[in-house]
């Protein structure tokens, strides 16, 4: 069966893929999720899903990037694949479709942050690991060295 992949535009389609973004990302809730996404697209995000018999089996979370670091890149804050659909290649699919996209618009490379769970895949499309490990702080714990892990 073709597997037909679009930007979500609508309220609805956005509000549609919520539970397969819920499956990435636990932090999100039904009730502000909308509003997070236009907050991110007025910064460039985009919402892209692949479709196989109008049902929602694989998303992304996109958006054109520049940094010092790596220069003009697509970034993929997001990808999932439903869990029941996991291994079908979906994911793949998505990610060579965003590829084709990313060269129409003179992009040379795409770049992500990969949980350790996801390496393998990754791995075999062809993804090279980078050394750099994000991390974070909550700004209290910085602003205030007492409430900070001791050493």
């Amino acid at each position: 069966m073709p597997i037909e992949i679009r930007e979500l535009i609508s309220d609805a389609d956005i509000l549609a893929a919520f539970p397969l973004m819920a499956e990435l990302r636990a932090r999100t809730r039904r009730d502000t999720f909308l509003a997070e996404v236009r907050r991110q697209q007025v910064e460039g995000y985009r919402l892209i899903g692949a479709f196989e018999a109008d049902e929602l089996v694989a998303l992304a979370g996109i958006r054109r990037s520049h940094t010092l670091a790596r220069g003009e890149h697509l970034f993929v804050d997001d990808l999932v694949t439903a869990e029941t659909r996991r291994g079908d290649g979906f994911g793949t699919a998505l990610l060579r479709w965003l590829a084709a996209r990313a060269a129409e618009q003179g992009l040379s490379r795409i770049h992500l942050d990969s949980r350790a769970t996801a390496n393998g895949f990754y791995e075999q499309l062809g993804f090279e690991m980078q050394p750099s490990i994000p991390c974070r702080i909550d700004v209290t714990a910085l602003l205030d060295p007492m409430s900070g892990p001791t050493r």
